[in-house]
């Protein structure tokens, strides 16, 4: 718990970060940090390294942050520390904040050039490929405030991989944003998705990418199929292997049932018509979406992989499978859509947990006291 006792004028957080990209989990979070923090303590300034073409640079200034951008595409460029230092000067920053691998590291380094106290975000648990960097992360932790990590599975993966000095766990927040649909709205919109009314369907949003392993729903649809369930699956979101996935529905002859929507701006309503949502990863480090989810009363099923266990409470607010193991993920599946009584206290546990546990109010109130926190520490050293 922490007691906060920092009485000085509001206080600078300087983000360094490569990209505000708009498709991101960490600048979606990172942006309603700064939506709904305490605006008359708290000012946010963005620093930017590379950016890409659908940002939310412009969001973020909506909401009062300063974003700072900055053209340096090339990993290593020395001229990263010097553009750190500056901006922390210019804003007079009272605290940097990085955000993956590249801002970490440079980040470290310019908060002891510069005697401003780095605090580490870690928001998943695979952080860099690199044993070097892992090592000189490691090392450079000792001169971090603290490293934060989004759960207790990013927290084990960081102290595993580098070492990690003062790791500590601030769950995130998540806007509740579930919209109620009426009858007819749903209706229609199952109609504008193809979906017959009568259909149960599965829902799931992640980029498609290995350690989402939607080759798994896939494979446990499948089964259901055979089973004579009307089960359809909605996949949303983009990535590298969506051309395999599609290539999989059409060798299991699932792909009239299956619908690829990209990635869509409607994610709330989308999860009003949704009887059940699965996410199969294999190592996840959050989850915002099946958070979503469960704000939502939509029953989840999770692998027990990751930090998925942490969001639900096996058997009472979701159900945990066995990553990789459709027959099993199948046979949970085939249970909710049969008994609609079960599945609607699951819902209802869910949303009851996602809205106690996982508040973006406790997200937001967390980092604003460990700032405040870490700037009396400062002071009372001089």
């Amino acid at each position: 718990m922490f007691h906060p006792t920092y009485s000085g004028p509001s206080l600078c957080v300087l983000h360094v970060i490569d990209d505000l990209f708009s498709n991101g989990g960490t600048p979606i979070k990172l942006l309603n940090l700064v939506r709904y923090s305490d605006k008359t303590r708290f000012r946010h300034v963005m620093l930017v390294f590379a950016n890409h073409t659908k940002n939310l640079n412009q969001a973020f200034r909506d909401e009062g942050a300063i974003v700072e951008e900055i053209n340096r595409k090339y990993k290593l460029d020395l001229r990263l520390l010097y553009d750190i230092q500056k901006k922390c000067h210019q804003h007079r920053a009272n605290i940097l904040s990085t955000h993956f691998a590249r801002a970490d590291l440079y980040g470290a380094i310019a908060g002891v050039l510069s005697r401003i106290p780095v605090i580490k975000n870690a928001h998943g648990i695979r952080w860099n490929k690199s044993r070097l960097l892992k090592k000189m992360d490691g090392l450079l932790s000792r001169f971090r405030a603290s490293t934060v990590c989004n759960s207790k599975a990013t927290r084990e993966a960081v102290i595993r991989q580098t070492g990690a000095m003062n790791a500590i766990v601030i769950h995130n927040g998540v806007p509740n944003r579930a919209v109620t649909l009426t009858a007819e709205q749903r209706a229609s919109l199952r109609s504008t998705l193809a979906i017959p009314q009568d259909a149960y369907v599965i829902g799931h949003v992640g980029g498609m990418i290995p350690l989402r392993d939607q080759n798994v729903i896939l494979s446990a649809v499948e089964q259901v199929v055979r089973e004579g369930i009307n089960v359809y699956l909605v996949l949303v979101g983009d990535g590298p292997l969506r051309n395999e996935l599609e290539g999989k529905c059409s060798r299991l002859g699932i792909m009239r049932r299956v619908r690829f929507l990209g990635y869509r701006d409607d994610v709330p309503e989308l999860l009003a018509v949704f009887d059940v949502y699965v996410n199969m990863a294999l190592e996840e480090g959050f989850g915002i979406a099946v958070v979503e989810a469960m704000q939502a009363g939509v029953p989840v099923v999770l692998a027990n992989a990751g930090a998925l266990p942490e969001l639900v409470e096996d058997g009472v607010s979701g159900i945990l499978v066995p990553p990789g193991d459709s027959g099993s993920l199948a046979n949970v599946l085939k249970r909710l859509a049969k008994d609609s009584e079960y599945a609607g206290r699951l819902g209802e546990k869910a949303k009851n947990r996602a809205l106690s546990q996982f508040a973006i109010s406790r997200y937001v109130s967390d980092m604003e006291n460990l700032y405040l926190e870490i700037a009396s520490s400062r002071n009372d050293r001089g």
